[in-house]
């Protein structure tokens, strides 16, 4: 993130000066180490969720494929903000942009303000909702078909998703361009374009959360006080065992909704404030926060998986043995009796 290429120390130091500089340096190299440690847990974990949809077919159900793209947007994130913080540090070594105006209008629009962020964080907030809004239709309405999500049609609303999410920053990336007059990216923008970012995230934080708040309290109220829902025998006639991994499976979802919203709220704060030109120490305190807590909501999903779902917890330890070349059979085994049961419960 930007705030980890706050380094500007000055090399050529001496005396009282160099010691002044040296717990700044230690600070950078400190917080840069924290940074891609997180970027790399949180690819090589969310690429792991990937490879174990794809992989395994008892895993292929329309919520797996949504989670597939909170991870792909997660990863997105990840790898986009690496790009920032390293094509930042290159030139601030250098001490010059380069001199392509093109290339130059590009890393303004999308590298320079990482302003891919907010693509990917649309996208997320997105995907959550139609993960709430599932959920709410498989387990309070599971005889209503009509408007179900199904493995034919999920591969359009995830499509959808990105280009209703492309489109709502569309304008935002039109307006950054590089200023070869004042050689470099403006930081402040028009009134009205302030008034439209304003709005597309209060907008999309409320409406989202007004979702999913009810779509979560309407299943906990059926799960927990009625026991309308994942009772002995439920309408569709699960088991005990398919009730309780059904629970865990809304338990998941709303823990990765937590997790998103915590991180979410203070960047979409943060991004109004600094579009307003409202800066202050309290803002530059939200700066390093909202940008850690951005990564590690980005880092963290995969672990939320393997703890909370045993379908996620088998294949995660399935791959990681296939990769490291160790004995499956048992786990084989295992995910085979999983598949047998989805497919028993989808027929």
């Amino acid at each position: 993130m930007s705030a980890a290429l706050s380094n500007n120390s000055n090399t050529n130091c001496s005396g009282e000066n160099c010691q002044q500089n040296q717990p700044n340096q230690t600070d950078n190299t400190v917080d840069m180490i924290f940074l891609w440690l997180i970027i790399i847990v949180g690819v090589l974990g969310n690429s792991l969720v990937l490879t174990v949809v794809k992989m395994i077919r008892s895993m292929r159900t329309t919520t797996n494929y949504l989670l597939v793209n909170v991870a792909a947007a997660d990863i997105t994130t990840l790898l986009f903000t690496a790009v920032h913080v390293i094509i930042g540090s290159v030139i601030g070594s250098a001490g010059r942009h380069p001199s392509s105006p093109a290339l130059l209008s590009f890393l303004c629009k999308f590298i320079f303000n990482n302003s891919i962020v907010i693509v990917t964080l649309l996208v997320t907030s997105l995907t959550m909702t139609i993960l709430a809004f599932e959920r709410y239709h498989a387990l309070l309405k599971p005889l209503t078909m009509s408007g179900r999500l199904t493995t034919g049609n999920i591969a359009y609303v995830i499509s959808a998703l990105w280009l209703v999410a492309i489109a709502m920053v569309t304008p935002i990336f039109v307006t950054f361009d590089y200023d070869l007059g004042t050689r470099q990216c403006p930081k402040f923008v028009s009134n009205k374009m302030v008034i439209y970012i304003d709005c597309l995230f209060v907008i999309l934080t409320i409406i989202p959360f007004t979702v999913i708040a009810f779509c979560y309290s309407q299943i906990i109220y059926g799960l927990y006080f009625n026991n309308t829902i994942c009772n002995n025998k439920s309408e569709r006639g699960d088991t005990r065992e398919e009730a309780k991994e059904k629970r865990r499976l809304v338990i998941l979802l709303i823990l990765l909704t937590v997790v998103f919203f915590i991180a979410f709220i203070p960047y979409g704060i943060l991004i109004i404030l600094n579009f307003n030109k409202i800066r202050n120490t309290n803002t530059l305190l939200l700066k390093y926060s909202a940008q850690y807590l951005t990564l590690l909501s980005c880092s963290v999903n995969p672990f939320i998986y393997a703890f909370q779902s045993s379908s996620y917890r088998r294949s995660f330890v399935f791959l990681i043995k296939k990769i490291f070349c160790r004995d499956t059979t048992v786990d084989a085994i295992e995910l085979l009796e999983m598949r047998t049961r989805t497919s028993l419960r989808n027929a």
